[in-house]
Formats: structure tokens, C-alpha cells, sequence
């Protein structure tokens, strides 16, 4: 389960409404619950709502009835989308997180006049997110791609901290249906072709307990996050979004331009240990709308040889990247905590040859 926690945060930046349902039928709370194994299945919710779970898989979405059948309704996000901030701390500099890169690695990206680079490697494996780019200067435009199509953004010269989302195209976007039957006194959750048929078993679930609760509270940020958030998010240094920040507990501060919680100080020693779930200093991003879509057709021979992250198992993952924004403390000579990120959770490694 731990290997979609990185995939539900992507869907946090990309939220879109869920269709309405009756939820005054009784078969919603008969049939909650999650079916499948531990890391494979899908789990439903008595307000109408389900996610399905898996390797490289976290698809929230809506379910409905239609006589014996249970039909399913994933959020659709866009192909790319550009979150951007102002972060006064880092000056003429900027930062580019990249969100899904990993999860199809023929990716594209231009920085402004800079050659067209891949995003990673190929055949890069090894992955460990964060993956952030940091440069010498601003953009002033970005271009994303995954060789089918292009979108480019244009960028304000006040913006010089970025996070940029690849929705990889999938068979999860599609709708899909599913019939419940009985096998030896259990029920069973069959869903449609595009699945294989799968069969998944109800899991015997103590809701307060174990699995389901980190099932409900990544539900409960997803809700919240859709609720709270319209043309923007809130996230931290190192790009873990959070719910919008209350008011009564986060003070707005104009020098930083930054969201700060009233108990940091208290809080500090013990996210020194936990850096990427500090959820103390927040910073607002705004999305962005391309300027224009087309597609980077005809201009193969202006792609370089090199990636923006490099990344590899085995013989040269000495060369690969890795996140060095967690702050080292001289009390502690332990490595900070990497996070546990998303399914073949990556230890990007990066060419150093972006900072023109």
C-alpha cells in the first residue's frame, strides 16, 4: 500500500469533481470496504466513492449502480499541468519538481531556449522522488512533452518555483464496470474486461484499524485537497502538497511568502527527522494554462543526447541522482529520511547540464 501513497499525492495537484450519485441506496455502506490483497484491489466508500490501488496504481474516482452492476466513474486529469510559486528565498534561481516523469520515462521538457531534453534516461529504473531541478536562472517558458503532444507555457518573471505533472494516459481514465457475486460465503468483486475480469475478495476490515485507516486518510486528504483547492496548492520545500492551510493555525508571511504554522517552533525537533512531511512552512502555487499545444514533430535532431535525471541500478548508480534538499544537522551524521514514494519509487540521478 505504501507504493501508492507518492500517487495519491499527484492526485492531490489534480482534483476534478466527482459525478453525483444516489448514496440513499443501502448497497453503498453493504459493499464498503476494500477487495483484493494488500497491494492490489480497489476499496469502496459509502458516499460513492472508491479508489483503486496497485503497483504504480492509485486511482480515486466515483461508482454508481445500474441494476447488478456497479459502474465506475476515475477522475480525469489533464496530460500536463504547471503549479508555480514565487519563492523569495532563492533569488534570481529557480526550482522545477517534476510529479509522474518517472511513471513513463519518454518524456520531453524545454526550458525556455535550451535544447529538448528527455526527462530521464532511457531505461532508467531506481527511482526515489523527489526530483528536483534546480537552475542558475528563471525560465521564461516551459514546453512539456510525451512525443505525441506538446504543451507550452509561458512564464511570469515573478515565478521561479515549479512543479510540473505528467498524467501518464492509461486504461485507469477509462470507465469500467464490476458485478458482485458470492463465492463460498464470500463476496466477490468482478470487474470488466480492461481489468482481465479480476476477481477480488472482500478483505475482513477493522475500520479503525490498520490498512483501512491509511486508506480513509488518504481519502480524507484527497477530499479535503478537492474541497480547499481550485486554481492552485499548497505544498512544502520539498513538494509534498497539503490541505489548505487554517487560519487559525498558519500566520501569513509576506517577507517569505510563505504559509507558517503558529506551533513550528515547538514542532522543529521532530521533523528534523521527518523533513518531508514538515508540514510547517507551506508555499502557495498557482496552476498555469498552456499557451499553446502542438507537438515537437520534425524537430528530432534538436533533442539532446543528455536528460535532465539520470538514473540506473547496478553499474554506474554512482552517477545517478539524488534529492539533496533535506537539510543535514550537526547533532545527527545520519542520513536524512528518504521518503517512501511511489511504486518503483526512484533515486533519480541527474546530468548536470541544465544551468544555462
Amino acid at each position: 500500500m505504501k507504493k501508492t501513497i507518492i500517487l495519491c499525492q499527484i492526485l492531490l495537484f489534480t482534483l476534478s469533481a466527482f459525478p453525483q450519485k444516489n448514496h440513499k441506496d443501502l448497497r453503498y455502506k453493504e459493499l464498503s470496504g476494500c477487495y483484493g490483497k494488500g497491494t492490489e484491489g480497489i476499496c469502496l466508500f459509502e458516499d460513492g466513492k472508491f479508489l483503486l490501488y496497485g503497483y504504480a496504481t492509485a486511482i480515486f474516482g466515483s461508482y454508481g449502480f445500474e441494476k447488478d452492476y456497479l459502474l465506475f466513474y476515475p477522475d480525469k486529469s489533464e496530460l500536463f499541468e504547471v503549479y508555480a510559486h514565487q519563492n523569495k528565498s532563492i533569488g534570481m534561481r529557480s526550482r522545477i519538481d517534476f510529479k509522474g516523469f518517472d511513471r513513463a520515462t519518454e518524456t520531453l521538457v524545454q526550458l525556455g531556449s535550451d535544447s529538448i531534453k528527455n526527462v530521464f534516461n532511457k531505461d532508467a529504473n531506481c527511482f526515489d522522488a523527489p526530483f528536483v531541478l534546480t537552475r542558475k536562472n528563471k525560465v521564461s517558458s516551459i514546453t512539456l512533452s510525451n512525443k505525441n503532444v506538446s504543451w507550452t507555457y509561458q512564464i511570469d518573471k515573478s515565478f521561479n518555483d515549479f512543479t510540473l505533472i505528467y498524467n501518464v494516459p492509461g486504461r485507469y481514465a477509462e470507465h469500467f464496470s464490476g458485478m458482485i457475486s458470492i463465492d463460498e460465503n464470500e463476496k466477490l468483486l468482478r470487474l470488466s474486461a480492461s481489468f482481465g475480469e479480476k476477481g477480488f475478495k472482500k478483505q475482513k476490515t477493522d475500520k479503525g484499524e490498520g490498512q483501512w485507516r491509511d486508506i480513509m486518510q488518504l481519502k480524507n486528504e484527497y477530499d479535503l485537497s478537492k474541497k480547499n483547492t481550485g486554481d492552485f496548492v499548497f505544498a512544502n520545500k520539498h513538494y509534498h502538497p497539503f490541505p489548505a492551510p487554517a487560519a487559525d493555525d498558519y500566520l501569513y508571511d509576506k517577507a517569505s511568502n510563505q504559509y507558517i504554522s503558529k506551533k513550528a517552533k515547538e514542532k522543529e525537533a521532530y521533523y528534523r527527522q521527518n523533513q518531508y512531511n514538515d508540514p510547517r512552512y507551506l508555499r502557495k502555487y498557482v496552476k498555469l494554462s498552456p499557451k499553446t499545444k502542438g507537438n515537437f514533430s520534425g524537430l528530432k535532431d534538436r533533442i539532446s543526447s543528455s536528460s535532465i535525471f539520470y538514473s540506473v541500478c547496478g553499474e554506474g548508480a554512482e552517477k545517478s541522482y539524488h534529492y539533496e534538499g533535506y537539510q543535514k544537522y550537526k547533532e545527527d551524521d545520519r542520513p536524512a529520511p528518504i521518503p517512501t514514494t511511489m511504486p518503483p519509487v526512484p533515486i533519480p540521478a541527474t546530468n548536470k547540464t541544465n544551468d544555462k
